[in-house]
């Protein structure tokens, strides 16, 4: 297996959300670095969008000399305005080359929907699940080679809530350990030597006031910050095709 895995994106990589954090040692790319006595070089950052990879993080990513390369990203193109999915398609693929042309085992994850685990307007979750459908549809182009795809929406446990901290959108450490184990069986079935990592207990559920007391600190003025970004294209976007409904 490789001295050293490098691993690229946002905050479902780095485990630092807003007002959260998951221990460096218990995110999913530290877990599989650990099964595979590969040395970790952590390049994700919260809130990062793909531009922001290709500008920040790739570079470093193929000076590493890594021989496993991670890349999990599209949650924020996803929430912000903007989005553009031929764009990200392209930019997704010339990125994904970049590191392939390093020799180095690609492994790309597609998104899982947390968003729906929390109520959001009917337009708003069309249009969620419209975006997080095309970058999923850019990531599986991608696959082929020594670029594998890890399927995160397949997997039954990030389907419930016991697996996303208290704002339902970043994985908890347990999340992150379901996250790990379905790197490492996609890494094993292409011949790579990692072990089994070990399921982390759900932790207990966030309550009311938690939650609430997550909202007033942080939720709240993350959302009066960006709700131009986030609200007022998606609603412009959902109108202009017609499903503002449904």
């Amino acid at each position: 297996m490789s001295t050293r895995l490098a691993a690229l994106g946002d905050s479902t990589s780095c485990g630092e959300g807003v007002g959260l954090r998951v221990p460096a040692r218990l995110t999913w790319p530290a877990r599989l670095a650990a099964a595979a006595s590969a040395e970790l070089l952590a390049l994700a950052v919260p809130g990062a969008r793909l531009r922001d990879v290709r500008a920040g993080q790739l570079p470093r990513a193929v000076a590493s000399g890594a021989d496993v390369l991670t890349l999990l990203v599209g949650l924020n193109d996803v929430s912000r305005g903007g989005f553009d999915a031929d764009r990200f398609t392209v930019d997704l693929l010339a990125t994904v080359a970049e590191l392939r042309g390093t020799g180095a085992l690609v492994l790309v994850g597609r998104l899982p929907e947390p968003p729906l685990l929390r109520p959001l307007p009917a337009g708003l979750r069309t249009v969620v699940r419209s975006r997080t459908a095309a970058v999923n549809a850019a990531v599986d182009a991608c696959a082929g080679g020594r670029v594998l795809v890890m399927d995160l929406p397949a997997l039954a446990g990030l389907r419930q809530q016991w697996a996303w901290d208290v704002d339902r959108v970043h994985p908890n450490a347990a999340g992150h350990g379901l996250i790990a184990q379905a790197a490492a069986v996609v890494l094993r079935e292409s011949g790579c030597r990692v072990a089994d990592v070990a399921p982390m207990p759900p932790p207990p559920t966030p309550g009311r006031q938690q939650e609430a007391r997550w909202l007033l600190r942080h939720g709240m003025p993350w959302l009066t910050r960006h709700l131009p970004q986030v609200v007022l294209p998606a609603t412009a976007a959902v109108a202009r095709s017609g499903r503002l409904c449904r």
